[in-house]
Protein backbone atom coordinates (compact mmCIF):
# COMPACT_ATOMS: atom_id res chain seq x y z
CA UNK A 1 0.00 0.00 0.00
CA UNK A 2 1.06 3.60 -0.64
CA UNK A 3 1.22 5.98 2.29
CA UNK A 4 2.23 9.59 2.67
CA UNK A 5 4.69 10.28 5.48
CA UNK A 6 6.26 13.55 6.55
CA UNK A 7 9.89 14.31 7.26
CA UNK A 8 10.43 17.11 9.75
CA UNK A 9 13.57 19.19 9.44
CA UNK A 10 14.72 21.49 12.19
CA UNK A 11 17.77 23.65 12.77
CA UNK A 12 19.63 22.97 16.02
CA UNK A 13 21.26 26.40 15.79
CA UNK A 14 17.88 28.10 15.51
CA UNK A 15 15.49 26.18 17.80
CA UNK A 16 12.89 28.95 17.54
CA UNK A 17 12.36 28.31 13.83
CA UNK A 18 9.23 26.30 12.99
CA UNK A 19 9.54 22.71 11.78
CA UNK A 20 9.69 22.31 8.03
CA UNK A 21 7.59 19.26 7.05
CA UNK A 22 8.39 17.57 3.75
CA UNK A 23 5.86 15.01 2.40
CA UNK A 24 7.24 11.69 1.16
CA UNK A 25 5.15 9.02 -0.56
CA UNK A 26 6.42 5.52 0.14
CA UNK A 27 5.29 1.91 0.13
CA UNK A 28 4.61 -0.36 3.11
CA UNK A 29 4.51 -4.10 2.49
CA UNK A 30 2.73 -6.59 4.73
CA UNK A 31 3.95 -10.05 3.72
CA UNK A 32 1.52 -12.91 4.26
CA UNK A 33 2.23 -15.61 6.82
CA UNK A 34 2.80 -18.08 4.00
CA UNK A 35 5.38 -15.77 2.40
CA UNK A 36 7.21 -15.45 5.70
CA UNK A 37 7.22 -19.23 6.17
CA UNK A 38 8.63 -19.82 2.69
CA UNK A 39 11.34 -17.21 3.21
CA UNK A 40 12.24 -18.65 6.61
CA UNK A 41 12.61 -22.26 5.50
CA UNK A 42 14.60 -21.23 2.42
CA UNK A 43 17.04 -19.29 4.61
CA UNK A 44 19.81 -20.48 6.92
CA UNK A 45 17.67 -19.53 9.94
CA UNK A 46 15.72 -22.77 9.68
CA UNK A 47 18.95 -24.73 10.23
CA UNK A 48 20.01 -22.85 13.36
CA UNK A 49 17.63 -24.56 15.78
CA UNK A 50 16.15 -21.31 17.04
CA UNK A 51 14.11 -21.59 20.24
CA UNK A 52 10.34 -21.88 19.94
CA UNK A 53 9.12 -18.32 20.35
CA UNK A 54 12.02 -16.77 18.43
CA UNK A 55 11.15 -19.04 15.51
CA UNK A 56 7.48 -18.08 15.72
CA UNK A 57 8.44 -14.43 15.41
CA UNK A 58 10.28 -15.22 12.17
CA UNK A 59 7.20 -17.12 10.99
CA UNK A 60 4.93 -14.13 11.44
CA UNK A 61 3.82 -14.05 15.07
CA UNK A 62 2.98 -10.49 16.10
CA UNK A 63 5.36 -8.91 18.62
CA UNK A 64 2.47 -7.96 20.89
CA UNK A 65 0.42 -11.07 20.18
CA UNK A 66 -0.40 -13.27 23.16
CA UNK A 67 0.46 -16.87 23.96
CA UNK A 68 -1.23 -18.71 26.85
CA UNK A 69 0.20 -20.98 29.53
CA UNK A 70 -0.91 -22.90 32.60
CA UNK A 71 -0.57 -20.88 35.80
CA UNK A 72 1.99 -23.39 37.05
CA UNK A 73 4.56 -21.74 34.76
CA UNK A 74 5.02 -19.09 37.46
CA UNK A 75 6.11 -21.61 40.10
CA UNK A 76 9.78 -21.59 39.03
CA UNK A 77 10.03 -17.88 39.76
CA UNK A 78 7.83 -17.72 42.85
CA UNK A 79 9.85 -20.55 44.40
CA UNK A 80 13.13 -18.66 44.02
CA UNK A 81 12.81 -15.08 45.31
CA UNK A 82 16.58 -15.04 45.66
CA UNK A 83 16.92 -15.28 41.85
CA UNK A 84 13.79 -13.53 40.57
CA UNK A 85 11.81 -10.46 41.46
CA UNK A 86 8.17 -11.26 40.81
CA UNK A 87 5.39 -8.70 41.10
CA UNK A 88 2.32 -10.91 41.02
CA UNK A 89 -1.35 -9.93 41.18
CA UNK A 90 -4.77 -11.19 40.10
CA UNK A 91 -4.46 -9.39 36.75
CA UNK A 92 -0.83 -10.26 36.02
CA UNK A 93 2.57 -8.82 36.77
CA UNK A 94 6.18 -9.02 35.73
CA UNK A 95 9.20 -11.19 36.39
CA UNK A 96 12.81 -10.06 36.18
CA UNK A 97 15.89 -12.10 36.97
CA UNK A 98 18.31 -10.87 39.62
CA UNK A 99 22.08 -11.01 39.55
CA UNK A 100 21.99 -14.36 41.40
CA UNK A 101 20.20 -16.06 38.51
CA UNK A 102 22.32 -18.17 36.12
CA UNK A 103 23.01 -16.56 32.74
CA UNK A 104 20.82 -19.06 30.90
CA UNK A 105 17.91 -18.23 33.21
CA UNK A 106 17.94 -14.52 32.43
CA UNK A 107 14.57 -13.03 31.55
CA UNK A 108 12.23 -10.11 31.83
CA UNK A 109 8.61 -10.85 31.06
CA UNK A 110 5.34 -9.02 31.56
CA UNK A 111 2.39 -11.35 31.95
CA UNK A 112 -1.33 -11.23 32.38
CA UNK A 113 -3.91 -13.63 33.77
CA UNK A 114 -7.11 -14.76 32.11
CA UNK A 115 -9.86 -16.93 33.54
CA UNK A 116 -10.64 -20.17 31.73
CA UNK A 117 -14.10 -21.69 31.42
CA UNK A 118 -12.86 -24.55 33.60
CA UNK A 119 -12.42 -22.10 36.50
CA UNK A 120 -8.64 -22.23 36.30
CA UNK A 121 -6.48 -19.26 35.40
CA UNK A 122 -4.16 -19.02 32.39
CA UNK A 123 -1.02 -16.91 32.25
CA UNK A 124 -0.45 -14.93 29.06
CA UNK A 125 2.62 -13.11 27.73
CA UNK A 126 3.46 -11.20 24.55
CA UNK A 127 5.66 -12.83 21.92
CA UNK A 128 8.29 -10.08 22.12
CA UNK A 129 9.05 -10.86 25.77
CA UNK A 130 8.91 -14.60 25.14
CA UNK A 131 11.30 -14.42 22.19
CA UNK A 132 13.77 -12.35 24.22
CA UNK A 133 14.17 -15.19 26.75
CA UNK A 134 17.19 -17.46 26.67
CA UNK A 135 16.61 -20.83 25.02
CA UNK A 136 16.18 -22.84 28.29
CA UNK A 137 13.53 -20.41 29.49
CA UNK A 138 11.69 -20.58 26.17
CA UNK A 139 11.65 -24.37 26.41
CA UNK A 140 10.29 -24.14 29.97
CA UNK A 141 7.46 -21.81 28.97
CA UNK A 142 6.67 -23.83 25.84
CA UNK A 143 6.26 -26.95 28.02
CA UNK A 144 3.45 -25.16 29.89
CA UNK A 145 1.70 -23.73 26.83
CA UNK A 146 -2.05 -24.26 26.41
CA UNK A 147 -3.04 -25.38 22.93
CA UNK A 148 -6.71 -24.38 22.66
CA UNK A 149 -7.74 -22.52 25.81
CA UNK A 150 -11.42 -21.65 26.28
CA UNK A 151 -11.94 -18.39 28.12
CA UNK A 152 -14.62 -16.92 30.33
CA UNK A 153 -16.43 -14.13 28.52
CA UNK A 154 -16.42 -11.79 31.51
CA UNK A 155 -13.06 -11.27 33.19
CA UNK A 156 -12.45 -7.99 35.00
CA UNK A 157 -8.81 -8.71 35.79
CA UNK A 158 -7.95 -9.57 32.18
CA UNK A 159 -9.59 -6.35 30.98
CA UNK A 160 -7.38 -4.49 33.45
CA UNK A 161 -4.31 -6.20 31.98
CA UNK A 162 -5.38 -5.25 28.44
CA UNK A 163 -6.02 -1.64 29.48
CA UNK A 164 -2.53 -1.29 30.94
CA UNK A 165 -0.61 -3.31 28.33
CA UNK A 166 -2.24 -2.18 25.10
CA UNK A 167 -4.05 1.05 25.91
CA UNK A 168 -1.37 2.50 28.18
CA UNK A 169 -3.85 3.31 30.92
CA UNK A 170 -2.64 3.95 34.47
CA UNK A 171 -4.60 1.21 36.19
CA UNK A 172 -3.67 -0.70 39.33
CA UNK A 173 -3.57 -4.49 39.49
CA UNK A 174 -5.24 -5.97 42.56
CA UNK A 175 -2.62 -7.68 44.72
CA UNK A 176 -4.25 -9.71 47.55
CA UNK A 177 -1.05 -9.81 49.61
CA UNK A 178 -0.42 -6.08 49.36
CA UNK A 179 -3.99 -5.35 50.43
CA UNK A 180 -3.74 -7.82 53.31
CA UNK A 181 -0.43 -6.48 54.62
CA UNK A 182 -1.81 -2.94 54.42
CA UNK A 183 -4.68 -4.11 56.62
CA UNK A 184 -2.17 -5.55 59.10
CA UNK A 185 -0.45 -2.14 59.20
CA UNK A 186 -3.83 -0.54 59.87
CA UNK A 187 -4.40 -2.82 62.86
CA UNK A 188 -0.97 -1.89 64.23
CA UNK A 189 -1.71 1.80 63.72
CA UNK A 190 -5.10 1.45 65.42
CA UNK A 191 -3.42 -0.25 68.38
CA UNK A 192 -1.50 2.97 69.03
CA UNK A 193 1.44 2.52 71.38
CA UNK A 194 0.98 -1.27 71.49
CA UNK A 195 1.19 -2.55 67.88
CA UNK A 196 0.21 -6.22 67.84
CA UNK A 197 2.11 -7.63 64.85
CA UNK A 198 5.93 -7.75 64.86
CA UNK A 199 6.85 -8.22 61.18
CA UNK A 200 4.90 -7.02 58.19
CA UNK A 201 6.48 -9.05 55.40
CA UNK A 202 7.36 -12.54 54.25
CA UNK A 203 9.20 -12.85 50.94
CA UNK A 204 7.86 -16.38 50.54
CA UNK A 205 4.20 -15.33 50.32
CA UNK A 206 2.85 -16.63 47.01
CA UNK A 207 -0.21 -17.97 45.27
CA UNK A 208 -0.61 -21.78 44.99
CA UNK A 209 -0.18 -21.72 41.21
CA UNK A 210 0.46 -25.48 41.05
CA UNK A 211 -3.28 -26.05 41.70
CA UNK A 212 -2.73 -28.81 44.27
CA UNK A 213 -4.05 -29.04 47.82
CA UNK A 214 -0.45 -29.36 48.98
CA UNK A 215 0.56 -26.04 47.40
CA UNK A 216 -2.62 -24.49 48.83
CA UNK A 217 -1.68 -25.60 52.35
CA UNK A 218 1.95 -24.53 51.88
CA UNK A 219 0.81 -21.05 50.82
CA UNK A 220 -1.47 -20.89 53.87
CA UNK A 221 1.44 -21.89 56.10
CA UNK A 222 3.54 -18.98 54.81
CA UNK A 223 0.64 -16.58 55.35
CA UNK A 224 0.15 -17.90 58.88
CA UNK A 225 3.73 -16.86 59.68
CA UNK A 226 2.60 -13.24 59.26
CA UNK A 227 -0.85 -13.47 60.81
CA UNK A 228 -0.47 -16.18 63.43
CA UNK A 229 0.58 -16.16 67.11
CA UNK A 230 4.31 -16.44 66.37
CA UNK A 231 4.23 -12.98 64.80
CA UNK A 232 2.06 -11.39 67.48
CA UNK A 233 3.66 -9.48 70.35
CA UNK A 234 1.99 -11.15 73.34
CA UNK A 235 3.25 -8.64 75.97
CA UNK A 236 1.74 -5.80 73.94
CA UNK A 237 -1.56 -7.66 73.68
CA UNK A 238 -1.61 -7.96 77.46
CA UNK A 239 -0.64 -4.32 77.86
CA UNK A 240 -3.46 -3.26 75.53
CA UNK A 241 -5.98 -5.30 77.51
CA UNK A 242 -4.87 -3.88 80.84
CA UNK A 243 -4.56 -0.23 79.80
CA UNK A 244 -7.53 0.05 77.43
CA UNK A 245 -10.08 -2.49 78.62
CA UNK A 246 -9.55 -2.52 82.40
CA UNK A 247 -8.56 -6.18 82.38
CA UNK A 248 -6.88 -7.42 85.55
CA UNK A 249 -3.99 -9.83 85.78
CA UNK A 250 -6.33 -12.57 86.93
CA UNK A 251 -8.33 -12.23 83.68
CA UNK A 252 -5.20 -13.12 81.71
CA UNK A 253 -5.03 -16.63 83.14
CA UNK A 254 -7.27 -19.70 82.97
CA UNK A 255 -9.72 -19.73 85.84
CA UNK A 256 -9.27 -23.48 86.42
CA UNK A 257 -5.62 -24.18 85.64
CA UNK A 258 -4.13 -20.79 86.45
CA UNK A 259 -2.03 -21.01 83.29
CA UNK A 260 -1.54 -17.86 81.16
CA UNK A 261 -3.89 -17.39 78.23
CA UNK A 262 -2.40 -18.21 74.84
CA UNK A 263 -1.83 -15.51 72.25
CA UNK A 264 -4.91 -16.63 70.33
CA UNK A 265 -7.01 -16.54 73.51
CA UNK A 266 -5.76 -13.03 74.27
CA UNK A 267 -6.85 -11.95 70.80
CA UNK A 268 -10.25 -13.52 71.43
CA UNK A 269 -10.49 -11.58 74.69
CA UNK A 270 -9.81 -8.32 72.82
CA UNK A 271 -12.49 -9.23 70.27
CA UNK A 272 -14.95 -9.82 73.11
CA UNK A 273 -14.10 -6.48 74.71
CA UNK A 274 -14.71 -4.56 71.46
CA UNK A 275 -18.00 -6.38 70.90
CA UNK A 276 -16.93 -8.46 67.89
CA UNK A 277 -16.23 -12.06 68.94
CA UNK A 278 -14.33 -13.98 66.26
CA UNK A 279 -14.05 -11.03 63.88
CA UNK A 280 -10.42 -11.97 63.18
CA UNK A 281 -9.69 -15.20 65.05
CA UNK A 282 -12.39 -17.14 63.15
CA UNK A 283 -10.44 -16.53 59.92
CA UNK A 284 -7.18 -17.29 61.68
CA UNK A 285 -8.44 -20.68 62.87
CA UNK A 286 -9.33 -21.66 59.29
CA UNK A 287 -5.83 -20.67 58.21
CA UNK A 288 -4.34 -22.62 61.13
CA UNK A 289 -6.08 -25.81 59.99
CA UNK A 290 -4.47 -25.53 56.57
CA UNK A 291 -1.11 -24.86 58.18
CA UNK A 292 -1.46 -28.02 60.29
CA UNK A 293 -2.20 -30.02 57.15
CA UNK A 294 0.90 -28.54 55.49
CA UNK A 295 3.17 -29.32 58.44
CA UNK A 296 1.82 -32.65 59.68
CA UNK A 297 0.15 -34.50 56.82
CA UNK A 298 1.72 -36.29 53.88
CA UNK A 299 -0.03 -34.56 50.99
CA UNK A 300 0.12 -35.87 47.45
CA UNK A 301 1.01 -33.15 44.90
CA UNK A 302 -1.84 -34.15 42.59
CA UNK A 303 -3.40 -31.48 40.41
CA UNK A 304 -7.05 -30.67 40.92
CA UNK A 305 -10.04 -29.46 38.94
CA UNK A 306 -10.36 -26.72 41.56
CA UNK A 307 -8.62 -23.38 41.17
CA UNK A 308 -6.70 -23.24 44.42
CA UNK A 309 -5.13 -19.91 43.49
CA UNK A 310 -8.62 -18.38 43.18
CA UNK A 311 -9.70 -19.94 46.48
CA UNK A 312 -6.58 -18.62 48.16
CA UNK A 313 -7.12 -15.11 46.78
CA UNK A 314 -10.70 -15.21 48.09
CA UNK A 315 -9.47 -16.30 51.52
CA UNK A 316 -6.95 -13.43 51.55
CA UNK A 317 -9.81 -11.08 50.74
CA UNK A 318 -11.86 -12.40 53.67
CA UNK A 319 -8.95 -11.98 56.07
CA UNK A 320 -8.25 -8.47 54.75
CA UNK A 321 -11.88 -7.53 55.37
CA UNK A 322 -11.72 -9.01 58.89
CA UNK A 323 -8.54 -7.07 59.68
CA UNK A 324 -10.17 -3.88 58.41
CA UNK A 325 -13.13 -4.41 60.74
CA UNK A 326 -10.77 -5.11 63.63
CA UNK A 327 -8.80 -1.92 62.93
CA UNK A 328 -11.98 0.18 62.78
CA UNK A 329 -13.20 -1.16 66.12
CA UNK A 330 -9.81 -0.75 67.79
CA UNK A 331 -9.57 2.92 66.78
CA UNK A 332 -12.56 3.73 68.96
CA UNK A 333 -11.12 2.03 72.04
CA UNK A 334 -7.32 2.20 71.94
CA UNK A 335 -5.20 5.01 73.36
Amino acid sequence: MNVKLYQFKFDLDNPGVDFDPEPVTTHIFFPSTEALKRAYFLSDLAKQGLPEFTERMHLGAHQIGLAYFSEEVLSRYLDHPEMYETNDSLAGGEISSLSNAPDDRYLYVRYGKRRLRSGHVAVTAIYKDLSDMRAPEQRYWHAHELESPEFEKSDTHFRTFISRTYDGEFVDYHDPFSALLTAVEQVNAAAGSTPFFKRLENRHLRMPVEQTYKSYCDAASELYKVLGPDNVDQPKLKSALVSNFSVSGADLTHAETGRPLSTLQLFELIEKKIGAPGVYTACLRKLAKLRIDADHKILEPRSSEQSYSTQFADMCGEITHALGELADLLRTRMK
